[in-house]
């Protein structure tokens, strides 16, 4: 853990404690999101470049934009490596992500009012898996159904970032296009072949006006 400071070790405490249940939870659902979280042993090396450089030498010039102390990487995002960072200044520390190439670090993406809004997030995510049974190897969900997901997490933590929430839920939402550009294919087929929408709803095991909506997208 060199070079990151605590304000105290009771905040250590919390912070470990916080991080490690971030884990149980993300180790279920990492196939279904674009983000990858530390173990709280592994935090030193993943600020190097933000708080210290590789000779464990400070960043940290307090200079408007600049790398606040503040600021602990947990995670990155996985398609550009945007770190994903807590704020140890604030209470319950607040997860964000920043965004590299701008020039400065002033800008935060907001993702969740706290570690354990973060962690209620994840769990959020794991029930929506089990509902529709994708954890079983099913993957008959609607891009509406992510969309319906993607709503609760940001109506549970003010000011979420949804285009950012909606990116990191990448593999979600091409799994569900993927289910439907099937369902398209396979309802126009049957609709070519002379069946009714009472028999392709039979025969898909789907409600007559999902027929019909695929029909639409023909």
């Amino acid at each position: 853990m060199n070079n990151i400071m605590f304000n105290s070790f009771q905040q250590k405490e919390d912070i470990e404690r916080n991080l490690k249940q971030i884990n149980l939870e993300y180790e279920k659902i990492k196939d279904y999101v674009d983000f990858e979280v530390f173990f709280f042993e592994q935090l030193g090396k993943y600020q190097v470049g933000y708080s210290f450089d590789l000779d464990g030498n400070s960043l940290i010039t307090g200079e408007e934009g600049s790398w606040d102390d503040n600021w602990i990487v947990i995670a990155y995002e996985s398609l550009c490596g945007d770190p994903i960072i807590i704020d140890l200044n604030e209470e319950g520390y607040p997860v964000s992500l920043l965004l590299h190439g701008l020039g400065s670090w002033g800008t935060n993406s907001f993702l969740a009012n706290s570690m354990d809004s973060f962690i209620n997030i994840l769990k959020e995510i794991k029930c929506f898996l089990e509902e529709k049974e994708l954890l079983l190897g099913k993957q008959s969900i609607k891009v509406n159904d992510v969309k319906s997901l993607l709503a609760k997490i940001i109506a549970k933590n003010n000011f979420s970032d949804y285009e950012i929430w909606e990116s990191l839920l990448n593999p979600l939402f091409i799994i569900a296009e993927e289910h439907e550009e099937a369902m398209v294919y396979k309802v126009r087929e049957m609709k070519t072949a002379g069946k009714k929408i009472t028999e392709i709803s039979s025969l898909l095991n789907i409600p007559p006006k999902n027929v019909y909506e695929y029909m639409k997208k023909n």
